[in-house]
């Protein structure tokens, strides 16, 4: 086995047992949590926390298309990473669903991200969960550790700018207000 290839399964057993343990516990919000990710030597860092801007990323949806930050310039966003063997994610999906048909209208644009798992299991949690916005495969998990997701679901909301408004393991009670806002800014 190369070292490429132990360091990427230790990092998926690393973001696996992580998510366990989000799934099994009601673990908050992780707003306090820095990360830097540095893709281009000349642009600023960011940081996946709350009031910084957030990762760049690019993952390729399940038709092969390419999504990425950029996407999302001058529209909210709102990221949910998740696993298909994560009880807690299957729960979370409905109201997923229910925030994406509400506010699409608003301009809210809504990311799901699938962390590690091949296409096939990706293909099985959408039809076992009923998920009914766009999901991309963070195949070798390297977004879910720029974003330093620890459980799963994990859930950012991004504002117009790209900056972190929310991080957490669920969705805020508050989230039609937040996204009401954040949809309205200039």
């Amino acid at each position: 086995m190369s070292l490429s290839t132990a360091l990427s399964l230790l990092l998926l057993a690393i973001v696996s047992f992580g998510g366990m343990t989000a799934c099994n516990s009601s673990v908050q919000s992780q707003s306090d949590v820095p990360i830097v990710v540095k893709n281009n030597p000349n642009a600023p860092a960011r940081e996946a926390k709350v009031g910084s801007l957030a990762p760049e990323f690019e993952l390729a949806k399940l038709d092969g298309t390419k999504v990425s930050l950029d996407d999302f310039a001058g529209k909210p966003a709102v990221l949910v990473f998740w696993t298909a063997w994560c009880p807690s994610c299957k729960e979370e999906a409905p109201h997923i669903n229910q925030l994406a048909a509400e506010f699409q209208d608003k301009g809210v644009r809504v990311l799901g991200i699938n962390i590690g798992e091949g296409l096939a299991r990706v293909n099985e949690g959408i039809k076992d969960f009923n998920i009914k916005y766009d999901v991309v495969r963070d195949a070798d998990t390297q977004v879910a550790k720029n974003y330093k997701v620890v459980g799963t679901p994990t859930v950012v909301f991004l504002d117009k700018k790209g900056i972190v408004r929310y991080f957490g393991n669920e969705l805020p009670k508050d989230y039609a207000a937040r996204l009401d806002t954040y949809a309205g800014e200039n």
